[in-house]
């Protein structure tokens, strides 16, 4: 693909194998790691950048020079935040310019773009999907999960159910309870860190969550995998189809 300037491109992780820049040319590349967004953008960037991940595929965006010049402005301010980690406020200012440089690119694509804003049932549920696997520890509401999709909690709940056949509350429980019984069958942890991994404050009440949903207590659940190992069978199976 020949991409020509001035212009803004979206790389999404796996797009591209190498980017060639030729004699003459100048650009900035700022380079986010997949599955760590959310610890610099602040929640009212978060619907913007998964906005701009959930369309896929490589964009390159034609702008005006002086838009360049501002984003590339940005990404030199976070580079020079990144050398010297050690100055005051360095962390919130590289926040503040990547989340300019996040809500410049996705003003552009959402004026460029017809699509429904919202996008299609599937886009969501898999923009869902996502921000689960990143935030289920943190015990985030479902109306939490709604505003970062920017939706109401409603339209979030009616689209699962629709569709997965259960509310965001199962989903979000469910997800919670996998990784629990994941990290009991893989070794001798202790319960209670494995309670405060998963960001539960108190073993207790992480005990009575795990045996709602599996009708047996951690211990228990630990024991009678390492029976049933040991005799040569499977191990129990959670029916949490939607997270393989």
């Amino acid at each position: 693909m020949t991409l020509t300037g001035p212009a803004i491109v979206w790389l999404p992780a796996g797009s591209a194998e190498w980017l060639e820049v030729s004699a003459g040319t100048i650009a900035e590349l700022l380079q986010l790691r997949a599955g760590v967004w959310h610890r610099y953008l602040p929640p009212a960037a978060e619907p913007a950048y998964l906005a701009l991940e959930a369309a896929g595929g490589i964009m390159a965006l034609p702008v005006e020079p002086d838009l360049v010049t501002t984003m590339s402005r940005s990404i030199a301010a976070i580079a020079a935040e990144i050398a010297s980690p050690a100055r005051s406020a360095a962390a919130s200012i590289m926040s503040a310019e990547l989340t300019l440089c996040v809500l410049r690119f996705w003003r552009l694509f959402a004026g460029d773009s017809e699509r429904d804003e919202e996008g299609t049932s599937a886009e969501i549920l898999s923009r869902f999907r996502r921000l689960l696997e990143e935030r289920y520890q943190q015990h985030l509401r479902v109306s939490d999960y709604a505003s970062l999709l920017g939706m109401t909690p409603d339209r979030l709940h009616a689209l699962c159910s629709r569709e997965l056949k259960r509310s965001p509350s199962e989903l979000i429980q469910q997800r919670v309870v996998k990784e629990a019984a994941a990290r009991l069958e893989a070794g001798s942890v202790a319960v209670k860190q494995i309670a405060f991994a998963l960001g539960f404050k108190d073993t207790a009440y992480f005990s009575r969550f795990f045996r709602k949903h599996t009708g047996e207590a951690p211990g228990v659940w630990r024991q009678r995998v390492a029976a049933r190992a040991r005799a040569g069978r499977s191990r129990p199976t959670l029916n949490f189809a939607d997270w393989p």
